[in-house]
């Protein structure tokens, strides 16, 4: 059931950042990688596809970064904050049953 949940949320995540076009709490790229950093440094619960999920999106902003394409690496930066948000809130519910 929980997966379920997890893979639904997932996928409403995925919609909501195809159409969002705010900007996220940090602005550059370097800020941006420190902070999916430090949210993956508090080991939130979440499955092993999520965590490459996650590393892929960031070695792929990284390659963009380099080639100087800091659009692209923030769009795909802020996909990986928010699908760590939805881990983090996801975790801190299953944390309260």
């Amino acid at each position: 059931m929980k997966s379920k949940l997890i893979i639904g949320l997932l996928i409403i995540l995925l919609a909501v950042a195809g159409c969002s076009s705010s900007g996220s709490k940090s602005s550059g790229p370097d800020d941006k990688i420190a902070t999916i950093n430090t949210m993956m440094a508090k080991g939130y619960e979440m499955s092993r596809n999520q965590r490459e999920t996650i590393n892929q999106m960031v070695e792929e902003g990284k390659k963009l970064v380099s080639q100087g394409k800091t659009e692209e690496a923030n769009k795909l930066f802020d996909e990986a904050l928010k699908l760590l948000e939805v881990i983090a809130e996801t975790d801190r519910f299953n944390k309260s049953e």
